[in-house]
């Protein structure tokens, strides 16, 4: 919700930054493919040090690549519908590789495959719905994006680590992994009536 609603003003922060990047010539795709890059290096050290708060600052920092990559594509004239396409497959292996390295530090496996499901179906509904009729990005501003995702995992398992109250015997990373796999869930089905609304009117025209 947050990524449509105010992506013209998060592309106008990161224009400044990614025509300094530009200079040096770093291209788009370099900078896509880094994410997936770092991120599975970073997780690999969370799995062997389980250090939770050095990790979680790490992947904030990783996630700003994640609008700089398209900001660089655009400020230097070089976007492609083939940089879009693997942006959003990075994206997928970005968020698999956290929360899998996450449900092995923790041990919440389950709840973590079922976040993990209704993450990979948020991103499948909208590319499901596009293969049917044409869809815009902009009409998809629905409750639990990717930013919305990585941030409420990110400040539930650093809280964890930081404050040790624990609601009913759980810590907080748990209740934060119940809320995302009841909320992603909750947006898959958002996303199918939406899907079936837009179907239906526009292949009625």
């Amino acid at each position: 919700m947050i990524t449509t609603r105010y992506k013209p003003a998060l592309n106008r922060l990161l224009e400044p930054i990614a025509h300094r990047i530009a200079r040096f010539g770093i291209s788009p795709t370099t900078l896509t493919l880094l994410g997936p890059i770092l991120t599975s290096l970073a997780c690999w050290w969370f799995i062997r040090s389980r250090a939770v708060v050095p990790f979680c600052l790490t992947m904030a920092a990783i996630g700003t690549l994640d609008g700089l990559d398209g900001a660089v594509a655009r400020v230097s004239g070089r976007v492609t519908k083939f940089g879009a396409y693997l942006d959003a497959l990075a994206d997928r292996y970005v968020e698999a590789m956290v929360v899998l390295s996450a449900a092995w530090v923790s041990g919440y496996w389950a709840l973590s495959m079922i976040v993990l499901a209704g993450a990979l179906l948020v991103s499948y509904a909208k590319a499901r719905a596009a293969m049917e009729v044409p869809v815009s990005n902009v009409e998809w501003p629905d409750l639990m994006e990717r930013m919305e995702r990585s941030t409420v995992f990110l400040v539930g398992l650093l809280a964890s680590a930081v404050l040790s109250w624990r609601p009913l015997g759980r810590d907080l990373f748990w209740w934060s992994l119940l809320i995302l796999a009841m909320l992603t869930h909750l947006t898959v089905g958002q996303r199918m009536l939406r899907a079936r609304d837009l179907i239906q009117e526009r292949h009625a025209r």
